[in-house]
């Protein structure tokens, strides 16, 4: 274990910190998940692995997908952007055990068009305010259940009629310890690690003439989870009867005192077809200096499900196909009572398993 984190642990001091201001792309860093599993099991991701949406919460573990992967999510409204749309989409490919390639497009749009005029009222330009990540995943397993991963992201920041930009680098580790297995079960318990905006990098914005930077936020994470497979063939022949899995998770900023919380998840799969999960996060916040109208906490019991298609367990076609889904309230920034309407989480992902 300690052997697995020293390289984390080494590069955790060099880290030079610019003071990430609350708020700044929030909605893009801390709003809708990459994920709709991950948005169920309380925003806790870090210590998944074989799953190309890990990319977002920890690029080591895409070093176990199987093959070829293609994930798509899309997950909207934001609060009052009725119109707003989160997206993420990803390919990744397992070379072999030493190499994992991945490529992503993290993607927020506002949703709404806005006008640019001049002093005398003359329209030059409509633009809807957006911003994407695009990122190369390159992961590995150099040793047996020890997995390593690199995130190169590239930030394209479109607020006005302008555009900001900014290159940043993520770091992941996980160590998976198979426990064996008993009587028809298999236990594992994996724990991960990642930092997010490892250089600490900034974008410049321009308004009215006027350049500023701004710290984006330097995101760590650690987590742990236990899988239990119980394999005997009660229903089925070729599927497992069930797998449950147990997941919690700390979050902090390096660079802000703020956004720092506990996640956490439970799973429930069922033949490896019908999954159910729940989960429970809280986060702290920056109230404005005003305790009496705004929450300095915000936590939330999340949930949602999945099915799975195992075709490769089923017939003779390598394919996996799994669709997620999660629908719950957003959660209120002030202590009045808002009825904001339900947000609503899609994931597609398939797997062909070229192996």
């Amino acid at each position: 274990m300690k052997k697995s984190f020293s390289i984390l642990l080494f590069l955790l001091p060099f880290v030079s910190i610019g003071q990430y201001n609350y708020g700044f792309l929030q909605e893009v860093y801390f709003g809708r998940q990459a994920s709709a599993r991950a948005e169920a099991l309380g925003k806790a991701y870090s210590s998944i692995d074989g799953d190309l949406a890990t990319i977002f919460f920890n690029p080591a573990g895409t070093s176990t997908i199987d093959g070829v992967e293609l994930i798509g999510t899309l997950a909207s409204p934001f609060y009052l952007l009725e119109n707003a749309e989160h997206s993420n989409l990803a390919v990744g490919y397992n070379v072999n055990q030493y190499l994992s390639i991945g490529f992503s497009r993290n993607h927020f749009s506002y949703g709404e068009e806005y006008t640019l005029m001049d002093l005398g009222g003359q329209v030059y330009k409509e633009y809807t305010p957006k911003t994407s990540i695009y990122t190369l995943n390159v992961s590995s397993q150099p040793v047996k259940n020890f997995m390593i991963g690199l995130n190169t992201n590239y930030l394209i920041y479109e607020p006005l009629d302008n555009q900001a930009n900014a290159i940043y680098v993520d770091l992941g580790l996980i160590k998976k310890f198979e426990l064996g297995q008993k009587l028809f079960s298999n236990h594992s318990i994996n724990l991960g690690a990642s930092i997010s905006n490892l250089n600490s990098a900034k974008t410049e914005i321009e308004d009215l003439g006027q350049k500023s930077k701004e710290a984006l936020p330097v995101i760590t994470r650690i987590g742990v989870n236990y899988q239990l497979q119980f394999d005997k063939n009660w229903i089925s022949d070729t599927l497992k009867t069930f797998g449950i899995l147990l997941q919690g998770e700390y979050k902090f900023l390096m660079n802000s005192d703020y956004h720092n919380g506990i996640h956490s998840g439970l799973e429930f799969t069922l033949l490896e077809v019908l999954t159910t999960r729940i989960g429970y996060y809280l986060e702290n916040q920056f109230d404005y200096d005003q305790p009496s109208f705004n929450k300095d906490e915000i936590s939330a019991i999340t949930y949602g499900f999945g099915v799975q298609l195992p075709f490769h367990k089923l017939t003779k076609i390598p394919l996996r196909l799994n669709f997620d889904y999660a629908s719950m309230p957003q959660p209120s920034y002030i202590k009045d009572d808002t009825d904001w309407d339900n947000f609503n989480s899609y994931t597609l992902r398939l797997n062909w398993m070229l192996n």
